[in-house]
């Protein structure tokens, strides 16, 4: 039975590409274009592949490894996608539009500057990060504004959300800037990442979600907050518990009763 290649668009091969370097997820990259196009221009970290060096590529990349293909246009990826479906890898993308369309989706990532203020480059450097990466990882895969999420600096998250990092990167948990930032319980932050866009209902690597987590600490302000914004109280853990059956305390318990089994 062939396993199946997936068709993604360029915003989505981005975000991949994204949390491929910043090191929450693996990811081989490959170019198919012909070498004066590749080297005239390709993404950071992408190989070409050949029809001739396929078969060795195939034969030491491990099959669990997602694989991301990208070409001119979007149709040869597709072949090459489906050949290393063919061999049985487990998770292989198919950039639609090509390079043409996924290189303007990754722009140069966001780095400090004269408009930075003294306040974030004396975090950054503190905490070890990248100055020239907002969005680089350092300790437990832990981004800028996922730091700054933990300790509670809205001030802090709101410059790094102004400097255009990516709030949608998770840790080596895989668990986003919104979980992070229900730990201090600072509303105010939490607000700024949901108004940001971040993933209410992001699953970690347990398939808990912030939701989960709030109720399971007993934080009935955090939960009140994702909920009234919209969080998901029907997702189950892997585990197959619901936030209901997780809640710490009578409040908690109270404001979940209505999704009871």
């Amino acid at each position: 039975m062939t396993t199946a290649f997936q068709r993604i668009s360029p915003a989505q091969a981005a975000d991949l590409i994204r949390r491929s370097r910043a090191g929450i997820q693996p990811l081989a990259l490959f170019d198919t274009r012909d070498e004066r196009s590749y080297r005239h221009g390709h993404l950071t970290g992408a190989d070409r592949l050949t029809e001739q060096g396929f078969g060795d590529m195939v034969a030491i990349l491990p099959k669990n490894i997602p694989v991301m293909i990208y070409c001119y246009h979007g149709n040869a990826s597709q072949v090459y996608a489906g050949m290393f479906a063919d061999f049985r890898f487990s998770e292989v993308y198919s950039v639609d539009g090509g390079y043409e369309a996924l290189a303007p989706a990754l722009p140069d990532p966001p780095a400090l500057s004269s408009r930075s203020s003294r306040e974030l480059a004396d975090f950054i450097t503190k905490y070890h990060f990248n100055p020239a990466n907002l969005d680089s990882p350092w300790d437990f895969a832990l981004t800028p504004l996922m730091r700054a999420a933990l300790l509670g600096r809205d001030d802090l998250a709101e410059e790094l959300l102004a400097h255009g990092i990516n709030p949608h990167l998770r840790n080596s948990d895989g668990n986003n800037a919104l979980w992070l930032a229900c730990v201090p319980g600072n509303a105010v932050l939490v607000q700024r990442l949901i108004d940001a866009g971040i993933n209410l209902d992001n699953r970690n690597l347990t398939g808990a979600t912030a939701l989960m987590y709030t109720a399971s600490s007993g934080k009935p302000e955090m939960m009140t907050l994702l909920l009234k914004s919209g969080a998901n109280p029907l997702i189950r853990t892997d585990d197959d518990y619901l936030a209901v059956e997780l809640a710490a305390t009578a409040e908690c318990l109270q404001l979940l009763r209505h999704t009871a089994a």
